[in-house]
């Protein structure tokens, strides 16, 4: 029917289109309007691609894009890249998207990294909305920063990580993974992680290269914990995107992670996060950031760089929080802004 619009997920064949909307009605220089490689890398599914679309006539008119944080039905959905043509669409086509997105009938639907002006919209739709807290360990030998602004009174604090010292740590592999994690054991964690989520997302990636760590109790990998490592001119920051496991062991992490920023020379380790507590954290060396304060700068944006504290916001569908665990790389965070490799 000529003028009717159409509402289904993707297939492969409409990469090129979904590209040039992107393009067109969002950013022209977006890796994922320019890097087709890239695109089906993050969102290609077989003989589909993870993208809610709108036509009428066959053209695109609006777009949700989704990530699975598994490969299972226990799945986390995260929802991307949302949204309309500036003219010609039918009123509310964003949230039809988006409910037939949640229509897909996976464990959750959530987003990291939403903005402000979407916000209200979410809270209208009935999401839970929040910030991720931010949190971090000083290199105490470092007076004069470049990329962050820590005042020298904490410069001048030692910092007093205790290990366990039943635990071992060491940088792990795929296989470790593989044959020596339990997934089982985190079926009620929100977003449920898989191996093959592991795999793709931090061992797979294309552009950029993260460092995986494990705290082992003999041979049984407790927890893996994914680092990424953010440069700006000749200064360096060490970055937990990542933590998946039992999360008392992160003092231990924390205590060999502070001798890798001695020796590399990284300002400072920071984590974004939602779900931790504050004693887990503080017992690893950490510190809140107040974003109120101006007196304590820990930059997000690298590409390109601005040395200012940003808030990363959240939705979700979990009416109980109590399992829910978000970080830096959950969804389309910790993604390359635009052109980067061919």
């Amino acid at each position: 029917m000529k003028n009717k619009n159409v509402i289904s997920i993707a297939k492969k064949k409409d990469a090129r289109d979904i590209m040039k909307f992107i393009r067109s009605e969002w950013d022209k220089k977006h890796i994922l309007a320019l890097n087709r490689k890239f695109f089906l890398y993050e969102y290609g599914n077989n003989s589909l691609v993870n993208f809610v679309i709108s036509k009428i006539n066959n053209k695109i008119n609006g777009i949700q894009g989704f990530l699975k944080s598994s490969s299972s039905k226990k799945a986390t959905l995260w929802a991307t890249m949302w949204c309309t043509s500036k003219k010609n669409v039918p009123p509310m086509l964003g949230i039809s998207m988006l409910n037939y997105m949640r229509s897909l009938k996976y464990k959750s639907v959530m987003s990291n990294g939403i903005n402000e002006s979407s916000k209200k919209i979410y809270k209208l739709l009935g999401f839970k909305v929040g910030i991720l807290n931010h949190h971090f360990i000083p290199n105490n030998d470092f007076n004069n920063c470049k990329i962050a602004k820590i005042p020298k009174y904490i410069l001048k604090k030692k910092n007093k990580i205790k290990m366990n010292n039943k635990l071992t740590f060491k940088k792990i592999n795929l296989k470790d993974i593989y044959q020596k994690f339990n997934f089982n054991k985190y079926n009620s964690r929100v977003p449920f992680k898989d191996y093959n989520y592991f795999k793709k997302r931090f061992f797979k990636h294309p552009v950029y290269v993260y460092d995986t760590y494990g705290v082992f109790n003999e041979e049984k990998l407790l927890s893996i914990l994914v680092t990424r490592v953010n440069k700006f001119k000749k200064s360096t920051c060490l970055r937990i995107v990542d933590f998946y496991g039992e999360e008392n062991t992160l003092n231990t992490f924390t205590y060999y992670l502070v001798s890798i920023m001695k020796s590399c020379k990284h300002e400072y380790i920071d984590i974004f996060s939602l779900g931790l507590s504050e004693k887990i954290l503080s017992k690893a060396g950490f510190i809140k950031i107040n974003k109120k304060r101006k007196n304590i700068i820990i930059p997000n944006y690298f590409e390109p760089f601005i040395r200012r504290n940003v808030d990363i916001k959240y939705f979700t569908d979990l009416k109980n929080l109590k399992n829910l665990r978000i970080f830096k790389s959950d969804g389309d965070q910790d993604r390359p802004n635009f052109f980067k490799f061919t």
